[in-house]
């Protein structure tokens, strides 16, 4: 299996990049997949460690959003290119060492034009890109696993069964940004990220299916999971709890239906469902509210639950759907 580095930058992509690790992860291997530079000891040198961990890999994903090109550090100077700057540190490693590198345009953002980039990173153009739309992101992505797939030389999976580990730190080295992603994540699990049982518990993973083989085929369950009907939804977003509640309905790989949020309801817009795991986005204009909110939503269906992860421009939400017979109102209650 082919080791992937993540670069992202905290304040631009970090919770596409908390997305797209659960994605690539439940393809390569949590083991396989490595997320930023978080344990860096004190006195080490990071750019040698950096250098040295990007070295190790196979492919380096640069994901690059809307603010990737401009942001600035606290003296008003461009972050990029500056050698202290973790994600061009990242970058150039993988440049230099003649690692894979695939940009990852992210929430609308373009391809920087060779004039734009520093000079150390003037290479970084031309790079072919590769776009990751909201809409379509279940879909884009698998594009980004089969790129990496060729650039490896990995064969397709038999199976595109698909699970959800949650991250482990591997060696010294994995992300600026770390303790934002969390935040978003609620990866309570990460401060326990050497403890395999622990996160084979927190997948739903038992010992004997950690070292049971790939199944060829998906399972029963999953490949004919149909969750049409009534879900009633608790989240967490922020120190508050809420209730949502998803109408569905499938009609083969299409999710259809609506969300009644406790802001309002919207229509399920790019339904997409496959090998227990869907995705789609709502926009509504909340109550009390003058502009129009876009949410994502991915799930994943697991037995008699599902796994809720929401995010708009507000952050994150993450809870567990159970099914209901009837409609339930919606609630926000604050803890």
């Amino acid at each position: 299996m082919p080791d992937i580095f993540i670069s992202y930058r905290r304040d631009d992509t970090s919770g596409y990049a908390g997305r797209l690790y659960d994605q690539i992860s439940a393809r390569f291997g949590a083991d396989h997949v490595f997320m930023d530079v978080a344990d860096i000891g004190p006195g080490s040198d990071f750019v040698e460690v950096i250098e040295q961990q990007v070295g190790t890999c196979d492919a380096l994903i640069a994901l690059i959003g809307k603010n990737w090109l401009t942001l600035k550090d606290d003296q008003n100077r461009p972050r990029l290119g500056n050698a202290d700057d973790f994600v061009s540190v990242e970058i150039l490693a993988a440049l230099k060492r003649k690692v894979e590198v695939i940009p990852v345009l992210v929430g609308g953002a373009k391809m920087p034009r060779h004039q734009e980039l520093p000079e150390s990173l003037q290479q970084l153009s031309r790079h072919q890109a590769l776009e990751i739309s909201d809409t379509r992101f279940v879909r884009d992505t698998q594009d980004l696993i089969a790129a990496l797939e060729k650039a490896a030389g990995v064969a397709a999976p038999t199976s595109p069964g698909r699970s959800w580990s949650r991250p482990r730190i591997t060696g010294a080295i994995l992300g600026i940004g770390l303790v934002a992603a969390l935040g978003f994540w609620g990866w309570e699990k990460w401060q326990h990220r050497q403890n395999n049982s622990g996160m084979q518990a927190a997948s739903g993973i038992t010992a004997t299916q950690a070292s049971a083989p790939t199944p060829s085929t998906p399972s029963k369950a999953v490949a004919s999971a149909d969750i049409s009907g009534n879900w009633k939804a608790v989240l967490q977003k922020n120190g508050s709890t809420f209730n949502a509640l998803f109408m569905f309905e499938v009609s083969g790989d299409k999710l259809l239906g609506k969300v009644i949020y406790p802001t309002g309801e919207a229509g399920i817009l790019n339904g997409a469902i496959s090998n227990g795991r869907f995705s789609f986005i709502t926009r509504h204009t909340p109550q009390f509210a003058e502009q129009e909110a876009t949410i994502t939503v991915d799930g994943r269906i697991s037995g008699n639950e599902i796994e809720i992860v929401m995010h708009d421009d507000s952050g994150f939400a993450k809870g567990v759907a159970h099914r209901v017979a009837q409609d339930v109102t919606p609630a926000v209650s604050t803890h």
